[in-house]
């Protein structure tokens, strides 16, 4: 009997189908890191489906065989008896152990290669896991800012999610809607604390062109801090208590936005700003003895703000008013120009007023998304100007600076530390594009050569001219951690190698 399962065995794990066997593996693999289901899936349903028809003749075919032989009776020279026949087994024993081996090797390799797509945002399975994990995707009914005011939105989602009763956002929450009230696109990023006193976060999306349902993300990053300025509930009230449609029916256009940072700063400017009372009553702003602060709602006219001025609605309810008038008081935080590490966020200062932060919007596994904040006030207010300045890639920053106000780099690693990629933005961080730069081979062994650099750091200028170091990251050996230096003499545009330091 087991000399019959070696034949058996070395017959059903023949090269043909270890061949079949090991391109399904390879498409599985490529699938968990790339995607692509339309062109991998069907080769690998392929696959599965002859090695299943061919498993099942084979067992098939040995049954109608084994009843066979016992029909028969014995009268067949036993195996061991006939050298032709022993010669055979060992032929196929050996073949088995070699395919086992094969079988074995390709299973390790796809299964490693599958756990290291599915962690660390390392693969396309990995995103595939984080949105069953995180995902949730909610019919949008109440979708008139009019009738459901913002109430709609959340009561939509807690059809699928309980919220926290106070929110804060963490991002500006920014709304686009028609001029019958139709909600046609929203984003915002929110958190706070559920009845079991743990942080939550909410990651929202919408927009019409792309489907009828909001996409909310959980369990994202947040600072487990719970900052006044930032609630969310002075937001909801105005727009219960502003008839939005009245106040916006002079400028006759068929796009409108909503905006709310929080509590916002407007210096003494005046103009478009007018304050809500807890009862609904609007008075305009007029020009004020102090500086004017408070939780603000902007409506406006999207690419027509230099035209028609943004209607800036200030909340001067109990709570609104008595948070203003004691944030008033406090100090403006204080900024020295250049570079600061703050737990995990870099900023960098142009002067005492211009200021950049990457401030981390999501986290998991080690990789953060970053949204590019500015301030002119020294850090007393942050606006949003680039949401993902990254182009979608995660990873964890690496290093922002700014030559001027238009001229800047961000860098964001990899791995750990093993290496990173520079960005550049032309127009003041509202945009980036990776910067793309020659690579320096050195020699690996007698016949290879590899390139050593991949950490950029952040250029700097002299004498008109930028310059840049490249590293070799966490796991760099070559000639001691030397670096090269390279410049540009076009803004970043184009960079060449000049030579290697120390």
């Amino acid at each position: 009997m087991k000399k019959k399962n070696i034949l058996f065995w070395a017959k059903a794990l023949n090269p043909v189908i270890l061949l079949i066997y090991g391109i399904a593996c390879f498409y599985l693999v490529s699938l968990a890191q790339y995607g692509g289901v339309k062109r991998r899936v069907p080769v690998i349903l392929g696959c599965v489906l002859f090695l299943f028809l061919w498993f099942f003749w084979c067992i098939y075919n040995r049954i109608k065989q084994s009843r066979l032989e016992k029909a028969q009776g014995d009268h067949t020279l036993p195996i061991g008896d006939d050298p032709i026949a022993e010669d055979r087994i060992k032929r196929n024993k050996i073949w088995l152990i070699m395919a086992c081996v094969i079988f074995l090797t390709t299973s390790l390799f796809t299964g490693i290669n599958l756990y290291k797509s599915g962690t660390a945002f390392q693969g396309k399975l990995s995103w595939f896991i984080h949105d069953l994990k995180n995902k949730r995707e909610i019919k949008f009914v109440h979708n008139n800012l009019y009738e459901d005011h913002l109430e709609g939105i959340f009561q939509d989602i807690e059809k699928k999610v309980s919220l926290p009763e106070e929110l804060y956002v963490s991002s500006d929450f920014t709304l686009k809607f028609k001029k019958d009230g139709k909600i046609t696109s929203f984003d915002t990023y929110l958190y706070g604390k559920d009845k079991k006193g743990k942080t939550q976060s909410f990651l929202l999306s919408y927009n019409e062109k792309k489907s009828d349902k909001i996409t909310l993300y959980l369990r994202g990053y947040v600072k487990d801090e719970f900052d006044e300025k930032q609630k969310l509930q002075p937001l909801k009230d105005m727009v219960k208590r502003i008839s939005i449609k009245e106040k916006i029916s002079p400028w006759n256009e068929e796009t409108y936005g909503l905006l709310y940072r929080g509590l916002r700063s407007w210096g003494y400017n005046h103009e478009g700003i007018y304050y809500v009372n807890g009862e609904g009553n609007i008075t305009p702003a007029e020009p004020p003895q102090e500086e004017i602060i408070g939780y603000t709602l902007s409506i406006y006219a999207p690419g027509k703000e230099d035209v028609l001025t943004p209607l800036r609605f200030i909340d001067t309810s109990a709570e609104g008013l008595s948070f203003s008038k004691e944030k008033s008081k406090e100090e403006k935080p204080s900024w020295d120009v250049g570079y600061h590490y703050n737990e995990g966020e870099e900023t960098f200062f142009l002067d005492e007023n211009l200021g950049y932060q990457l401030s981390i919007v999501d986290a998991a596994l080690g990789s953060r998304f970053y949204a590019l904040l500015k301030t002119q006030d020294g850090g007393t207010t942050w606006d949003t100007i680039n949401p993902d300045p990254y182009l979608g890639d995660t990873g964890v920053s690496a290093g922002i600076t700014f030559i001027d106000e238009d001229l800047g780099f961000i860098a964001l690693s990899h791995s750990g530390g093993d290496n990173g990629e520079l960005y550049r933005t032309e127009d003041g961080g509202t945009s980036y594009k990776k910067v793309s730069i020659p690579s320096i081979e050195v020699p690996l062994t007698e016949e290879k050569k590899y390139n050593p650099f991949d950490y950029p750091e952040m250029p700097y200028e002299e004498n008109g001219i930028l310059y840049l170091l490249i590293g070799q990251g966490q796991d760099g050996d070559y000639n001691g951690g030397i670096k090269a230096l390279y410049q540009s003499k076009d803004d970043g545009k184009t960079w060449e190698y000049v030579e290697e330091i120390s």
